[in-house]
């Protein structure tokens, strides 16, 4: 509360202050001598007197600094000279009752430090700058800890309890009778900061939250851009005819950075109505409060809300937008507790997509994944609301239906299984699905584990009797096997056969493409051992970077391919001395999405393609061809990328003379942080500086150099394969 301005100058002063302070005004008739005022001020530690007639009404004010300027400067006699020659008789005053905040106001208008307090002509006390500004200090310490304990009430990390919290404990602050907290979803984008929306059915608040708002919600009005909180005397009519009171403070909220990499936020207000008297006479503490108050409420309210973002993610899925896995075995585990509890039935049906892989590979990835997302829907739109639909694996989906017997969820996933059929993913190409049901059954403990394995066979069923049918489960599914029934032995002896001849083919496989790769660099005079030296500078990095050996070897193998695509490439163009005219950029920039074309069908380079296709993206995202940045970009290609610039850099182009090892870092360091990963530039220069130290090199280490040590170190299998086939070719 705002309290009026006090009698004693020293009221509300420090304890240590106020001792030095007089306890009451110190006055002077208007015909005393100077000499007799500056000596009152003395003995009384003060640098003003008041002024009064000899009736003793007020006459004005007397200060130090008029005694100084008129009386030293000009040599007056101070004993014959009466301060009635000196005061200052137009004084700015105040009236008992002024609020102090109106007080500071009047203070900084005028420009003066001290504001005597007049009542009927006497003064009755004075209060200067420093008096204002204690109590301001005082005021605003009070303020702070009240906004403190609001905060301390937030501890809720939901949402909707943090919006609720809010409601009911922000009025207490302004003493305030009603509350509303209203947020809409918006964008950050400028031409949508000013908008005004009028709260519809099609755009209903992202978070609402009441505390005795008469406002009707369709009432309510979305303000985007305001960012000021401000103190209204007047009403909106639309409150004012729902019985509203004013005044009211409105203190707008944004929160953004809710989610990654998008300009989507949340925009609002918190509005309180009916405030206190107290409230409205300080309205410059209100605004302190205020503030304070949105600060706190923006960041507790952005923390719920990323949860919230966090929750949501973590439980659907996010190609198909139905729930995830893990949403799946949460309900799952509540239905069966609740079957359990209430003794009643629930069916659980598993969903897959037949000859998935087949669209995939002959559609592509894209076409797949439109699929799921079909199929998705089309099983949202025909389950009942009580049914929990989720993705339970790369093709499969989960529909668990509470309190529903078997006859009726066969009936459901038939209707389903219809309307799929009907699904066109291409040209003469239409889906269908094999559903298997299992009902867990009253007189049943079953556990969710165990009635998911159920549907899991059913489904096994439908897909053995050729697809695109609906089996349920029964008891000739389950067949019990006995560790005599399987020849263990015999499966692991021809397993480990299969797998030595996977071994050969896949060094076969990397052998032939490697002389490809050689193949195409005997084409370019330049750009002979390209590859090969591409490899060992990735691997020294990696190496330097200490990446577990498996990733290493997927490093290594992406390094001898990286350029594989360019045999798409027109020589004219890959040996050309000029600059690259547009076109011929964008004829060159294809050869990543080339390589990743020859390779795709070879599954187990799958994570070699990525580092190819991804490998001339730049740190900044300003590469080719899909734009990535940061980290986004794989490891492997960040790695790659470093490695064949310093090898591009440090060998004779058609477009350039090489240049020496200082020259290439000099140029890495200059595109740290813009083309390339600044930590990947960093090992680089870390393994240079370590073989210069071996080799005792100072100035004149040569690529040859860096090459030779790495090649020494280097006792991979795939440089041997390497070294073998560069002796074959030779």
């Amino acid at each position: 509360m705002d309290e009026h301005i006090f009698h004693s100058p020293t009221e509300r002063l420090p304890k240590d202050e106020a001792a030095e302070r007089p306890a009451e005004i110190v006055t002077i008739c208007v015909d005393a001598s100077i000499k007799a005022a500056a000596n009152k001020m003395f003995d009384n530690k003060i640098g003003c007197l008041i002024v009064n007639e000899q009736d003793g009404s007020f006459a004005g004010i007397v200060t130090e600094r008029d005694i100084v300027s008129q009386v030293v400067v000009s040599s007056m006699d101070l004993e014959s000279r009466t301060i009635a020659e000196i005061m200052t008789p137009q004084i700015v005053t105040c009236p008992l009752g002024t609020p102090t905040s109106q007080a500071r106001q009047i203070m900084a208008a005028n420009h003066i430090r001290h504001l005597p307090v007049v009542d009927n002509g006497v003064v009755v006390g004075i209060l200067s700058a420093r008096d204002l500004m204690g109590r301001q200090l005082l005021e605003d310490r009070a303020a702070a800890e009240e906004v403190t304990m609001l905060s301390a009430c937030l501890k809720s990390i939901d949402l909707n309890d943090a919006a609720e919290t809010v409601t009911k404990e922000a009025p207490k602050l302004f003493e305030a009778h009603r509350c509303v907290l209203s947020l809409w979803h918006s964008s950050s984008s400028p031409h949508e900061a000013h908008d005004r929306r009028r709260v519809t059915s099609d755009n209903p608040p992202e978070l609402l939250s009441y505390n005795e708002c008469l406002c009707p919600k369709e009432r309510l009005t979305c303000l985007h851009g305001r960012s000021v909180s401000s103190i209204q005397d007047d009403i909106p009519d639309d409150c004012s005819k729902a019985g509203v009171q004013g005044p009211s403070l409105l203190i707008p909220l944004t929160l953004s950075g809710i989610k990654d990499n998008s300009k989507e936020q949340l925009s609002g207000y918190l509005c309180m109505c009916g405030l206190a008297r107290s409230t409205t006479e300080n309205r410059e503490l209100t605004s302190y409060k205020a503030k304070l108050t949105k600060e706190i409420l923006t960041s507790h309210l952005r923390n719920a809300s990323l949860y919230q973002q966090a929750m949501l993610t973590s439980l659907t899925d996010a190609l198909t937008a139905v729930g995830s896995r893990r949403l799946l075995e949460d309900k799952l585990e509540a239905e069966c507790a609740r079957a359990k509890r209430y003794k009643c039935s629930f069916s659980v049906a598993i969903i897959d997509l037949d000859n998935f892989k087949t669209v995939n590979d002959v559609l592509g990835h894209s076409t797949g994944d439109d699929a799921l997302k079909k199929l998705a829907e089309c099983m949202k739109s025909q389950k009942r609301n009580p049914d929990v639909l989720a993705r339970y694996g790369g093709d499969e989906f989960v529909i668990l239906m509470p309190e529903t017997k078997a006859s009726d969820a066969v009936k459901l996933l038939e209707r389903i299984r219809a309307r799929v059929q009907q699904i066109k993913i291409a040209e003469n190409y239409s889906m269908t699905i094999s559903c298997g049901i299992a009902q867990r059954l009253v007189d049943q403990n079953d556990s969710s584990s165990e009635v998911i394995r159920r549907a899991d066979l059913a489904l096994y069923e439908a897909k053995s009797a050729g697809r695109n049918c609906v089996k349920l489960w029964n008891k000739t599914m389950s067949r019990i096997l006995s560790p005599g029934d399987i020849e263990v032995e015999k499966i692991q002896k021809l397993k480990r056969r299969i797998a030595g001849l996977s071994e050969q083919a896949e060094k076969m496989f990397i052998q032939s493409i490697w002389g490809l790769v050689q193949a195409l660099e005997a084409k370019d005079p330049y750009a002979k051992k390209h590859s090969e030296n591409v490899m060992q500078y990735a691997v020294a990095i990696a190496e330097t970077m200490k990446i577990a050996p498996k990733q290493l070897e997927i490093i290594r193998r992406a390094a001898m391919i990286h350029d594989i695509g360019k045999i798409g490439v027109p020589d004219a163009i890959l040996s050309k001395p000029g600059r690259l005219t547009p076109r011929e950029r964008k004829i060159i920039e294809q050869h990543p999405l080339i390589a990743v074309r020859i390779l795709d069908k070879m599954s187990f380079l799958e994570h070699e393609i990525a580092i190819v296709r991804y490998h001339h993206e730049k740190w900044n995202g300003q590469g080719y061809p899909d734009s990535l940045s940061d980290t986004s970009i794989p490891l492997g290609s960040r790695i790659i990328a470093v490695a064949d610039t310093f090898d591009a850099l440090t060998g004779n182009r058609s477009y350039h003379n090489s240049r020496s090892v200082v020259e290439a870092v000099g140029i890495l360091v200059d595109s740290s942080g813009y083309d390339f990963d600044p930590e990947v530039v960093k090992v680089m220069l870390m393994w240079i500086q370590k073989v210069r130290s071996q080799l005792d090199e100072a100035e004149q280490l040569t690529p040859e150099d860096l090459l030779n040590s790495q090649r020494r170190l280097d006792h991979s299998p795939m440089t041997e394969l390497v070294a073998d086939t560069c002796a074959v070719e030779g």
